[in-house]
């Protein structure tokens, strides 16, 4: 079984960044316009940010000052002074994370060509490869490019059977201060320097510049060229001129000066230079044919553990792809349809869930660093919400499907900055607050910044957050669930990594919570992402024990006890204490209008219908047992806080829906993932770019990566001890096969299923072991055994 939808075209070149499509490897990213008399790229390097390590140290709070304040906050909300606990709560606000930045431009100017005819140009997902053609009278154009995996350069070629060729200059631009440019023949470079301070643009928006080598990165940025044409000398500016030319290849590489996450910077703009250069020969020296083969290798073989189909067709002749023309008109006409998009065009979704892989595969990769709220793809300098890593939800959103879509090296750069947020949450949390264990709050970047941000007149209701740590943490218990049982190298993620991040994070959270005055454990102050509540008509932003606090309180103590017990650690004093504590914690619990409480004390909303889903963190993606009155209450809440919403807060719908069973809902939040951003709905409504973005809006790569998760989440499910085959079918994809799905466990899955009826289902677990499966109201106990398919008896 192969999926066919699988490829993005269009019939015109981009004339927006958000018609381009993105090139990526997990370090340098590119988003390609196209065109037949300027052929654009614009360029990202995972490893461009603002600032360094010594960012987080600008304008220090005073460790005493700080303590003092969370205790007078305390005292003001246990005496019901919500507006006296705000105000001081501004005074533990610091400065901001760093931003991720636009690193450049390749342009190639085209000339000697007549009108073009015929113009499209395609991404090919399960390549990553990006192919445009156009014919000129009887003559053809074809451009192709991709970003190759070792070495990691952008790979640009052209050819033509125009008898006198074309001519081009290609010429590099940067929206980073250039220290120099240097051209030769057949080679041009530039030498950067990456701003030291970058003000998000919600707060100034400044972006600052310093000479002292410490606090900023520096860079490069360089290409070189091989043609059949005539090479003309090269010009002031760098550019590369050539005339005549029929067969082309060209080859970028991009380099900052961080060495690693979190670390100091090394080396500089010239030593960035000479590693380009040594990228760029060996690149040359591959050939561009090694590096295609190589990079349809790499990256296939990821795009392939997962096949998905949906709709009854099985002859690939008939699906869209087959046909030039454009995905974003496709996306437009199925819009036009009254039962919405997947009714008109099922295919469709099909092809969201392999570009959300895809977008995975290209923005996360071992060495790199995770994705961030743009993938690796932004073109702004300040971006949106600095493009960072916004921590209480969308990071996590990020990589919630990865497991599920064995996409483990995905994974890496998320644990390795989870590695990072706890060295520096260690001291944060011993500063600001007299703690133990490690804190992060809602934002960070890659340097690792931990602290509060907001310049101390922040919303506290997103400033005032610190239980980031908490929800990183279960990423680490998934990676540890999703293995396979006596796999030695989970044994070691758990000594080394899930144990002491898991258990650090506990730790803070036993120094974190307050006794109530009813004896049980809760947290002051306490904010529920990003909403607010009413006293007296009056909206605040900061209580006591809300549910999402509690909820991550009591997983991360769930864990610390199982890890404990694995590694044979049960009188470790964390994992006492935690057992301990944890059945004074309360659980989530239904309060007015028959919702999940917000917060325990169940004030009214200030805004019930806000795209935060916190307190039902405990739904998904959490995987706490759920009772019947839970369910319903979380039910309750969905429907009362509305379909509509941002791009990731649908996503996020979408996961709560299929983990509640509720496929008809699912149906209805799909029709609003599908719309097109072609019509001004607002700011709080959400659907797909031309590109097939996602859009918050603006652009957030979470949306795309969410809704993988979600329809996951509709297809298998295993957090509550069985595996749970298509618990959420929608009526649009009635018909369909996946294959390689994963479950807890290491299992591996294979369904087929008709007018909505599972037809088929096999298991295959790399080990041999015993797992309950569950299809709608039936249930098997089966033994599977290592290498060995295993059919579901659906006939039984």
């Amino acid at each position: 079984m192969t999926s066919v939808e699988q490829t993005l075209n269009h019939d015109r070149p981009a004339a927006v960044w958000l018609e381009a499509f993105p090139l990526g490897n997990g370090v340098l990213g590119a988003m390609v316009f196209g065109g037949s008399t300027t052929q654009r790229f614009q360029l990202n390097d995972g490893r461009a940010w603002s600032g360094s390590p010594t960012s987080e140290h600008i304008d220090p709070l005073d460790p005493q000052t700080s303590q003092r304040l969370l205790s007078e906050i305390r005292a003001h909300l246990a005496a019901g002074r919500h507006a006296e606990a705000a105000q001081a709560s501004l005074g533990l606000q610091h400065r901001h994370s760093q931003s991720y930045l636009p690193y450049g431009d390749l342009e190639l100017q085209v000339s000697g060509h007549g009108e073009p005819t015929g113009y499209s140009r395609a991404l090919d997902l399960s390549t990553g490869i990006h192919s445009e053609h156009y014919r000129v009278g009887d003559d053809s154009v074809t451009w192709t490019s991709f970003v190759a995996e070792d070495p990691g350069v952008l790979v640009v070629t052209l050819e033509t059977t125009l008898a006198a060729g074309l001519d081009l200059t290609a010429g590099l631009t940067s929206p980073l201060r250039v220290l120099e440019r240097l051209g030769a023949s057949g080679e041009s470079s530039v030498r950067l320097q990456l701003p030291a301070d970058v003000f998000p643009p919600h707060d100034l928006a400044t972006v600052a510049y310093s000479d002292d080598p410490s606090s900023s990165l520096q860079g490069a940025l360089a290409m070189v060229w091989q043609h059949d044409g005539q090479e003309s000398s090269s010009v002031a500016d760098g550019s590369l001129r050539a005339t005549g030319v029929r067969s082309l290849v060209l080859y970028l590489g991009t380099q900052t000066t961080l060495a690693a996450l979190g670390a100091a910077p090394e080396g500089d703009s010239r030593t960035a230079l000479t590693t380009v250069k040594d990228r760029l020969a060996a690149a040359t020296a591959r050939g561009v044919s090694s590096l295609h083969q190589d990079k349809i290798a790499v990256h296939g073989e990821l795009y392939a553990r997962v096949q998905l189909r949906l709709g009854s067709s099985t002859d690939d002749s008939t699906s869209p792809d087959s046909a030039v023309g454009s995905s974003a008109h496709r996306l437009l006409q199925a819009n036009a349809h009254s039962g919405g998009a997947l009714v008109a065009d099922p295919g469709l979704a099909e092809l969201l869930f392999n570009y959300g892989r895809y977008l995975l595969i290209s923005s996360s990769r071992p060495g790199g660093a995770p994705a961030n709220l743009q993938g690796i793809w932004n073109h702004e300098i300040p971006a949106p919400w600095s493009s960072n890593y916004t921590i209480n939800i969308n990071l996590e959103m990020n990589y919630w499907a990865a497991e599920a879509l064995g996409l483990q090296e995905c994974l890496e750069p998320l644990f390795t900055f989870i590695d990072v947020l706890r060295a520096n949450g260690a001291q944060t949390a011993s500063r600001l607050y007299g703690a133990k264990g490690w804190v992060a709050h809602h934002n960070a970047d890659v340097w690792g910044y931990s602290q509060p941000v907001g310049h101390g007149r922040a919303q506290p209701k997103w400033a005032m957050w610190p239980m980031a740590g908490f929800w990183l943490a279960q990423h680490l218990w998934d990676h540890v669930c999703f293995g396979a049982p006596g796999d030695e190298r989970i044994e070691e993620f758990v000594r080394e990594r899930a144990w002491p991040a898991i258990r650090g994070a506990a730790e803070f959270g036993l120094d974190w919570m307050v006794e109530q005055p009813d004896g049980t454990l809760g947290t002051s102050p306490s904010t529920s992402p990003e909403n607010a509540f009413l006293v007296e008509g009056h909206p605040f932003d900061i209580g006591v024990s809300s549910t999402m606090d509690l909820a991550l309180l009591s997983e991360t103590f769930r864990h610390v006890g199982a890890l404990a017990e694995r590694l044979d650690l049960a009188d470790d004093p964390v994992a006492v204490a935690a057992a301990a504590a944890l059945p004074r914690i309360p659980v989530p619990s239904i309060g007015r209008g028959g919702q999940i409480r917000e917060w325990l004390a169940d004030d009214p909303q200030a805004e019930p219908q806000h795209r935060h889903m916190s307190h039902m963190y405990f739904i998904h993606p959490g995987a706490a047992e759920v009772t019947e009155e839970q369910a319903a209450g979380a039910r309750a809440t969905l429907d009362a806080r509305g379909d509509e919403s941002t791009g990731w807060s649908l996503s996020w719908k979408l996961a709560l829906r299929s983990r509640l069973r509720q496929p008809e809902k699912v149906s209805d939040l799909l029709r609003l993932v599908f719309r097109d951003m072609t019509t001004d709905r607002g700011g709080q409504s959400g659907g797909l770019y031309a590109n097939f973005f996602a859009a918050h809006p603006p652009y957030q790569i979470d949306g795309n990566f969410g809704y993988v998760a979600g329809l996951t989440e509709a297809l298998l499910q295993s957090h509550a001890g069985e595996i749970v085959l298509l618990p959420a079918l929608p009526a649009e994809l009635a018909d369909g096969e996946v294959n390689g799905l994963r479950a807890r466990g290491g299992v591996s899955t294979r369904m087929r299923w008709r007018s909505g009826v599972l037809e088929a289902a096999e298991l295959l677990s790399p080990v041999a072991q015993r797992v309950r499966v569950r299809y709608a109201e039936r249930s098997w106990e089966l033994q599977l055994w290592a290498g060995e398919p295993q059919a579901v008896p659906l006939d039984r």
